[in-house]
């Protein structure tokens, strides 16, 4: 029996929609884009013709009166929570883009909104699915590096003017800078190589260094429940010639670097090099959002929740608050 294609409407046709989600639903077997959305009836329709997308809404109460299965959210991080919870009260299952929300009270609500009607609520994470990332949580799982003690996380990314978006500037409408944007990433992907530790402390400074309201980079410090510690790098604004996007973890028993993957373990009094093999290329980025929609495609199928669950993400968007919160008091915070 052939299995049902699932049929996705998506919100907010901008850079990010057009460079991964839409590319990414077009390759993959999964879901029929049907229907796009956007304030912008123009732009809107002029997305649609080029990605042969066959309605086009500016508004999204027409999107939701549409048969569809999914509703994809690609807008600003303003928009998340309400739409969000739009569309599943609308009795949609929903994708969102990172970050879930401006903060951990609105990802809450859009919990609540997931549980109270029964719908799917994922949250995009797809350096969770990088090859080169699940490798290395297998080696953790498998205790081969023995006890972590120490890991570090970043992404220091080159200055541009990617992240000039008005919106993006703004606190009201973005929620913050760098942390929210490339730190949600990166501590996600750290946290769930990892396992998913518990943590008990933040300490976290941020630095504005072009006009706006929110910073361009930030540097914070995790306490972990099992005495290790892990440290966050972030910024918009790197004067080098390319950017640096790392994981790296160190333990009593063998050390990892993710970017490229790099595994040594101390064996028999020497240090051996048990890096395995896996497939990286320059598509990686693509792929792992193509990855990432296929696991959501078969958790619906299934009726299973999908890795970047509302509810798994909530803890990381409460570590985000906890940045800021450290960062305004000038001193650690104490988590519960």
């Amino acid at each position: 029996m052939a299995r049902r294609t699932l049929r996705i409407g998506l919100v907010g046709v901008g850079a990010t929609a057009q460079i991964n989600h839409i590319p990414a639903l077009k390759r993959i077997g999964d879901f029929e884009l049907v229907a796009l959305c956007d304030r912008d009836p123009e732009k809107g329709a002029r997305v649609a013709q080029k990605f042969q997308v066959g309605q086009a809404h500016s508004r999204l109460e027409d999107l939701l009166a549409d048969d569809v299965d999914v509703v994809d959210i690609c807008t600003p991080n303003y928009l998340h929570a309400p739409m969000v919870i739009a569309a599943l009260e609308a009795g949609k299952h929903v994708f969102c883009e990172r970050p879930l929300a401006r903060s951990a009270d609105e990802a809450q609500a859009m919990v609540k909104a997931a549980r109270k009607n029964d719908r799917v609520l994922m949250c995009s994470v797809q350096h969770r699915f990088r090859p080169d990332a699940q490798l290395l949580r297998k080696f953790v799982e498998k205790g081969d590096l023995g006890e972590i003690f120490f890991a570090k996380a970043g992404w220091l990314r080159q200055r541009t003017q990617w992240d000039s978006d008005e919106w993006r500037r703004q606190k009201r409408e973005s929620g913050g800078g760098v942390v929210l944007d490339l730190g949600f990433q990166v501590l996600d992907q750290a946290l769930w190589v990892l396992g998913s530790p518990g943590v008990e402390s933040v300490t976290a400074s941020l630095h504005r260094a072009r006009k706006g309201e929110v910073e361009d980079n930030a540097t914070a410090f995790f306490r972990l429940a099992s005495g290790a510690t892990l440290t966050l790098e972030v910024t918009w604004g790197l004067l080098m010639e390319k950017d640096f996007a790392y994981v790296n973890l160190f333990g009593s028993g063998g050390a990892a670097l993710l970017n490229p993957l790099r595994i040594h373990k101390g064996m028999h009094g020497t240090l051996v090099n048990v890096t395995p093999q896996v497939e990286t290329s320059r598509y990686q980025y693509r792929q792992s959002m193509e990855a990432q929609l296929t696991h959501l495609a078969e958790s619906l199928r299934k009726g299973t929740q999908p890795m970047g669950a509302a509810e798994e993400i909530l803890p990381v968007m409460e570590l985000l608050d906890a940045v800021y919160r450290s960062a305004e008091q000038g001193k650690e915070v104490r988590l519960a």
